[in-house]
């Protein structure tokens, strides 16, 4: 099946994925803030270092829910972010994935962001059905980034070429290498000038909101 791929954060979910669900979470439940400050040394030495990112964000999550795969415990806390910031979940990129839903392609989400913080934001917005090819909490993290998305597509089935590639970022230009639809998502000209220049061929682009 022809195969769409999107990033997630600054792609359908306008800003980063952890910031909204810390800002639901704390919303709706208010008392989850203490244990999240006392591990807050721990969490912020985490998120500093690429490679720890997926451990630190598990973590956040056991903290905050008291299970770190509780997809539903995750999605509630974006519900809440989101009635009081809607526009996080990016309209025009929810109709892209439809669209191409519609058009028969199967669509795969592949993000930096641990697998289950990103399911749960996909499953508060109504895309829960949608694949998740994201980092990886395991020993040792895998951490879905350039190449690495890459090679963790194939693992799940999704080898190239893709139909069309989504990304706000230029680090996403081992994905751009697989398809013939190289798609920047709210980027600057200088991140289109680094595709075109890798790819010979200039990327296409888009702003969203």
């Amino acid at each position: 099946m022809p195969t769409a791929v999107f990033d997630l954060d600054k792609v359908l979910l306008g800003g980063d994925a952890s910031t909204l669900f810390l800002h639901g979470l704390l919303r709706r439940a208010p008392a989850r803030a203490l244990p999240l400050l006392v591990a807050s040394p721990v969490l912020l030495t985490g998120a500093a270092f690429p490679q720890t990112r997926p451990l630190g964000a598990r973590l956040m999550m056991w903290l905050a829910v008291g299970d770190a795969r509780a997809v539903d415990a995750v999605a509630a806390a974006y519900r809440e972010a989101l009635t009081g910031k809607p526009e996080a979940a990016v309209a025009d990129a929810m109709a892209c994935v439809r669209a191409h839903e519609r058009s028969g392609d199967a669509v795969v989400v592949a993000t930096g962001c641990e697998e289950t913080l990103a399911r749960g934001f996909l499953t508060a917005v109504g895309l829960g059905h949608l694949e998740v090819v994201g980092s990886q909490a395991t020993v040792p993290v895998r951490r879905a980034m350039g190449g690495s998305k890459v090679r963790m597509l194939i693992d799940r089935g999704h080898p190239p070429p893709w139909v069309a590639v989504y990304s706000d970022s230029a680090s996403d230009l081992p994905l751009f290498a697989g398809t013939p639809r190289p798609v920047l998502v709210n980027a600057g000209t200088r991140a289109a000038r680094r595709v075109e220049r890798t790819l010979g061929r200039r990327p296409e682009t888009l702003t969203w909101r």
